[in-house]
């Protein structure tokens, strides 16, 4: 019966180390991964109102901010002469 139980608990040490190495790959793979194409596939609307809704206000504050941008920056004089 003793060693039964340590095959059992061979088994399950064997099986704790290879979910810790699969953890570690998928964290790796993760900690790679390229978000900036997954936040652009976000960008869609689905169409619905509160998407709708949301998105417009979205676009409205940042054309206003690219209005402040343009304001603030300096006009250059060209002199003709």
């Amino acid at each position: 019966m003793a060693s039964g139980l340590k095959v059992i608990a061979a088994l399950g040490a064997i099986a704790a180390g290879a979910a810790a190495i699969f953890a570690f790959k998928k964290h790796k793979e993760l900690e790679n991964y390229d978000y900036e194409d997954l936040d652009e596939d976000f960008d869609d609307c689905c169409g619905c109102d509160e998407c709708s809704d949301e998105a417009d206000e979205a676009d409205k504050a940042e054309d206003a901010e690219k209005s402040e941008e343009k304001a603030e920056e300096p006009v250059e004089d060209v002199d003709k002469e």
